[in-house]
């Protein structure tokens, strides 16, 4: 999928690697985003040891991949290129750039529910995850990093502890993601007080 995406976008705009790369945010600066994601993720991994037992079911294999390796390349592919081009190339205003793969997003995590509530849930939840890391990504100037570790910290802490088998969660999980989503927020809109809108135009 990430070639593939990459492919079109050099088809379509007729740019090199190089230039389609410069769109993911890799290359921006990260020691500030390691900083804000130490301030979200140790307290939540106290509270997850303190509070939940460690999975039983999950392996290395499963945290190098699901924890690690496809929240980077979703993010590579949803919010990097995807609203890297739509914002940077085409022109569409943020929120809108947002919203599209957010949605798609939501989609292809349907397939982990079995019941239509179920499914219903899943696409809302991870819809609107698609759409925070989004704005994250466009608020940190469109640095990839922020939406990154924010996935890979919520997704890795769902791995080793048994905070619920889908997105879905329970009670625990829930209040846990929600206050990492919160101060994920509250942290980016004072870390990024005037440096946003010097970065790159998003409006």
């Amino acid at each position: 999928d990430l070639a593939v995406m990459a492919g079109l976008l050099m088809l379509a705009a007729r740019a090199g690697p190089g230039r389609v790369f410069g769109l993911t945010g890799l290359r921006a600066p990260v020691v500030r985003p390691l900083i804000w994601a130490a301030a979200l993720f140790v307290p939540a991994l106290l509270i997850a040891a303190v509070s939940a037992p460690v999975s039983r079911a999950f392996t290395g294999l499963d945290l190098f991949w699901q924890g690690v390796g496809f929240p980077v390349i979703e993010e590579v592919i949803y919010r990097g290129l995807a609203v890297g081009a739509l914002i940077l190339w085409a022109g569409w205003r943020w929120w809108a750039a947002c919203l599209l793969p957010a949605l798609l997003f939501g989609l292809v995590h349907a397939g982990q529910g079995t019941e239509l509530m179920e499914v219903a849930g899943l696409v809302a939840i991870t819809g609107l995850g698609g759409l925070l890391f989004g704005w994250l990504f466009v608020r940190w100037g469109f640095n990839l990093w922020p939406p990154i570790l924010l996935h890979v910290g919520l997704n890795s802490l769902w791995i080793v502890f048994a905070l619920g088998e889908t997105a879905l969660g329970g009670w625990l999980g829930n209040g846990l993601r929600l206050a990492v989503v919160v101060g994920a927020i509250v942290l980016t809109v004072v870390m990024t007080r005037g440096r946003a809108a010097e970065a790159a135009p998003i409006g």
